[in-house]
């Protein structure tokens, strides 16, 4: 698209508070017209806004006096502004359909050469969604790849978290204002990923508050930015389906983890990989090596020897799979006394061989 500097940010921003006004909008008016003032010396507001009622009442006086409101409110929050022809506005963006023309932003915003991947699911993950995000983020992070989701419940968070946990960095799009977090834990989360050095976006202006048809819109930044994006767990209908549609449109590598045949949960992703519109996620080692993100000379597979503190150690371990199996379970299949079994899976996790769940479940960590 054509991009011209004689717009000011000011003047983007009052076109954004005309009503009817939205990103394709506004798009189609800077390819069109050098300035605002040409804008309206050319009638464009009886072009491209339908409401009558509303332009008879002057609506640039008063969009111009929201859009100086707006600078002054972003100015006292630390909320940074981009618009598409900045040079550090992501590259990634620019050229999907209906770039956001005005990107609002809190915390650091990485170089452009850092990969991007986005990790997107449902909101009310199982036990497996959350032990596959937890393998796919770590690995990421440790690699340095910028994670990147929409700061929902469920895999969003645990996508969040985990590469926090992990040292890297995260960035978080959502569905309103950056004035207007949404409370509580998510609120908490989003603070955690600035003060971890991460970001947060937004399209949407200070004061906007998050309504359901913002998120489908949302969901095609969150894939925008990416270089690929990977769909873990999300039923047949799905808002992590609607990220894999603009990732899959806007010519990004679109990843789905494969599922359980029978669980509502992986009914999205599993028809995303038999359609042919994901590929098979299968260890992020995988997904980094089809990406062209790391070599396999640097991928060490050797398999390493375990040495274990005492045979009941070893009988447990070797009792054990990545599958969360019961406490009561492990007791019955390896003959151990509980207070054998306690001791040496209290070892095993000390040595990160064993990971415990919610419920005295255990499996084995990666």
């Amino acid at each position: 698209m054509k991009i011209t500097k004689a717009w000011e940010l000011v003047d983007l921003i009052t076109l954004s508070y005309i009503k009817s006004s939205n990103s394709k909008v506004i798009i189609k008016i800077i390819d069109s017209y050098n300035s605002l003032q040409d804008f309206v010396d050319d009638g464009g507001l009886f072009k491209y806004f339908n409401n009558i009622e509303e332009l008879y009442h002057n609506p640039l006086e008063e969009a111009k006096n929201f859009a100086n409101q707006q600078l002054e409110i972003c100015s006292n929050n630390q909320i940074n502004i981009l618009t598409i022809w900045d040079e550090n506005y992501p590259v990634s963006l620019i050229n999907i359909d209906y770039p956001p023309p005005i990107l609002f932003y809190k915390g650091i915003l990485q170089s452009a050469d850092q990969n991007v991947i986005s990790i997107v699911g449902t909101r009310k993950n199982t036990v497996y969604g959350k032990l596959v995000t937890e393998d796919f983020a770590s690995f990421f992070a440790n690699h340095n790849i910028i994670v990147c989701s929409g700061l929902a419940f469920g895999i969003d968070t645990i996508a969040h978290l985990t590469t926090i946990a992990n040292h890297g960095i995260t960035y978080a799009v959502i569905a309103s204002g950056l004035d207007n977090y949404y409370t509580g834990i998510t609120a908490k989360n989003a603070n955690k990923i600035l003060e971890s050095g991460g970001a947060v976006f937004s399209e949407y202006k200070c004061g906007v508050v998050a309504r359901p048809g913002y998120f489908p819109q949302r969901n095609r930044i969150i894939s925008g930015l990416a270089k690929a994006v990977i769909v873990i767990e999300c039923a047949e209908k799905s808002g992590a389906l609607i990220t894999a549609k603009f990732a899959f449109n806007q010519g990004r590598e679109v990843f789905a983890v494969p599922g359980n045949i029978n669980t509502e949960k992986s009914k999205g992703t599993n028809l995303l990989i038999k359609n042919d519109y994901a590929s098979p996620a299968l260890s992020p080692e995988q997904v980094l090596l089809d990406l062209n993100l790391i070599s396999s000379d640097k991928l060490n597979f050797e398999k390493v020897e375990i040495i274990f503190d005492s045979p009941q150690e070893k009988i447990v371990y070797d009792n054990l799979n990545f599958e969360p199996k019961h406490i009561d379970t492990i007791l019955q299949e390896t003959g151990l006394d509980i207070s054998e079994l306690l001791v040496s899976l209290l070892n095993l996790e000390f040595r990160n061989l064993v990971k415990q769940l919610p419920g005295k479940y255990y499996l084995l960590q990666k």
